[in-house]
């Protein structure tokens, strides 16, 4: 199937309301979502280059599951053109995604919010980042700040993984962020003032996760719910994840001073959790990640 051919369908569907592409390799290389009827769009297991959500006024969930682009050192561009009733989308990978909002690619530190670059209708974002690159924390930070009404944010950490790492030492090098970094960083509308649950997912206690966890704490003023979810054993134990956790459950870290007692929930990843697309589509569900 090639580009012309998934474009073709798609406007020969009127009243096609889901769609999901699982398993493809390469073709279609560009996904371009231009249809008055969808309200889902699910990229599944699949090698593209771009998914563009160009012309799509119904369109609600858009959702990127274990995607890769089509060649090795290339990226897949993430557009959202029209989509002004688009809830919940994820996962936006900081490694592999290069997020484009109009005409303007977001980039870390140097895309300044503007009206153009903001996406309020998201509700339900969910991203994966490597937190032992300091530069995709930073465009963590700066695609969060183009989703100023997220609710519910999903953060998987990848830092487990070492598919893009050809040196253990450069890891290290590359774990770097300045000591008093989470202390001066800018204001993130929708963590200041709408986020109220957080899901951490994989966390392994890298001092760069503890310190994003210790920030949205220190910041979110109605977060009232935060899961974390424990990576494999081989990279992290309980106990080893209770010392590092067991100071964020006291209420002084919580900028929700309402709250009569912080709920910080530790959990363990099921034994053969799979994610299903058949419930990524199911539109009833108002938060299709793990949670």
């Amino acid at each position: 199937m090639f580009d012309q051919d998934l474009d073709y369908v798609l406007a020969c569907s009127p009243k096609l309301e889901k769609f999901a592409l699982i398993s493809n390799y390469c073709l279609p290389d560009c996904i371009r979502i231009g249809s008055h009827s969808l309200r889902c769009v699910l990229i599944w297991h699949s090698l593209v280059d771009e998914v563009a959500a160009i012309a799509a006024p119904q369109l609600q969930r858009l959702i990127l599951y274990c995607t890769n682009a089509t060649g090795p050192g290339r990226t897949i561009r993430v557009k959202i053109g029209y989509a002004p009733q688009l809830a919940v989308l994820g996962y936006l990978d900081t490694a592999k995604h290069v997020l484009e909002i109009g005409n303007t690619i977001i980039k870390a530190k140097a895309t300044k919010v503007s009206p153009h670059t903001l996406v309020p209708s998201v509700k339900v974002l969910a991203l994966k980042v490597r937190f032992r690159v300091a530069e995709e924390v930073k465009t963590l930070l700066s695609f969060l700040r183009c989703f100023p009404e997220v609710e519910t944010l999903h953060i998987l950490a990848s830092d487990n993984d070492t598919d893009h790492y050809d040196d253990p030492g450069k890891v290290k090098a590359r774990d770097k962020l300045n000591s008093t970094f989470w202390h001066v960083v800018c204001p993130v509308n929708c963590v200041q003032s709408r986020v109220k649950k957080l899901v951490f997912d994989q966390f392994t206690g890298g001092t760069n996760q503890v310190g994003f966890l210790k920030w949205v704490l220190g910041r979110a003023m109605l977060l009232h719910k935060v899961i974390v979810v424990l990576a494999d054993p081989d990279y992290i134990t309980l106990s080893e994840a209770m010392d590092k956790l067991q100071p964020l459950s006291s209420k002084r870290m919580w900028a929700n001073k309402l709250l009569h007692e912080p709920s910080l929930e530790i959990r363990g990843r099921e034994a053969g959790h799979i994610w299903r697309y058949d419930r990524a589509s199911d539109l009833s569900m108002s938060d299709p990640f793990i949670s």
